[in-house]
C-alpha cells in the first residue's frame, strides 16, 4: 500500500501541468472575497471604536460641564428681578455674570431658549467686561488623534422661582447628534 503511495506521488512530481486557467481564476476569486470581507469587518470595527470613544469623551465632557454649572449656580446671589444673570458663584466675576455658548463667530447668550446654539461654554461678569471664562478647555472639546472628532455644547437654563432647571447636552459638532446629555435642577444658596 505505501509503495502504491509512492509510485502514485512519483508521478504526479513528474508532472510538470500545473493548475489550468480556470482553478486559477476560482482561488484569485476566493481569496478576492475573503479579503473583502476581512478589509468591511475591520473597517467597521475601526468605526465602532471611534464612536465609543467620542461618547466616552462627550460624557467626560457633559459630567465636567455639569458640575461647573451647578457649582457656579448653587454658590451664587440670584436676583429675582434678573434671575439669568447672578452675582458672586465660585469665581469672583462681579454682577450680571452670565453663561454664553461660544460659536466660531460670537457669543449667545444661555437662556431658556427652544433654538439651540452649538459651541463651547463661557461664562462672563460685569468684573470681566468683554472677557469671556471657558468652563473646559478646548481641547476638551476635541477628541482624537487620528480620527478628528469635534464636540459641542448646548445648553438651557430656566428660573422657576426658587431654582434654575438646566439642560446640558453635548452633540457631534458634525452631524448635531446627542452623545450625552444632562438634566439637572440647581437650587441656589442665596436668592435676593
Amino acid at each position: 500500500m505505501t509503495r502504491r503511495f509512492f509510485k502514485a506521488m512519483k508521478i504526479k512530481l513528474k508532472d510538470k501541468t500545473g493548475f489550468t486557467m480556470v482553478e486559477l481564476l476560482v482561488a484569485m476569486l476566493i481569496m478576492l472575497l475573503a479579503t473583502g470581507a476581512l478589509t468591511m469587518t475591520i473597517n467597521l470595527a475601526i468605526k465602532h471604536f471611534f464612536k465609543s470613544v467620542q461618547e466616552s469623551e462627550a460624557q467626560v465632557l457633559c459630567a465636567t460641564l455639569t458640575e461647573f454649572v451647578e457649582d457656579e449656580l448653587s454658590f451664587a446671589t440670584v436676583m429675582t428681578s434678573s434671575p439669568d444673570s447672578w452675582s458672586g458663584g465660585t469665581h469672583n466675576m462681579g454682577n450680571g455674570i452670565a453663561f454664553y455658548t461660544e460659536t466660531a463667530s460670537s457669543y449667545a447668550r444661555v437662556g431658556d431658549s427652544t433654538g439651540e446654539t452649538y459651541g463651547q461654554l463661557v461664562i462672563s461678569g460685569d468684573n470681566y467686561a468683554g472677557n469671556f471664562f471657558k468652563a473646559a478647555n478646548s481641547a476638551s472639546y476635541e477628541v482624537g488623534n487620528v480620527r478628528h472628532y469635534d464636540l459641542a455644547e448646548s445648553m438651557s437654563l430656566k428660573w422657576t422661582g426658587n431654582h434654575y432647571e438646566v439642560v446640558i447636552k453635548i452633540v457631534d459638532k458634525d452631524d448635531h447628534s446627542v452623545l450625552s446629555k444632562a438634566e439637572f435642577t440647581v437650587k441656589p444658596v442665596v436668592v435676593s
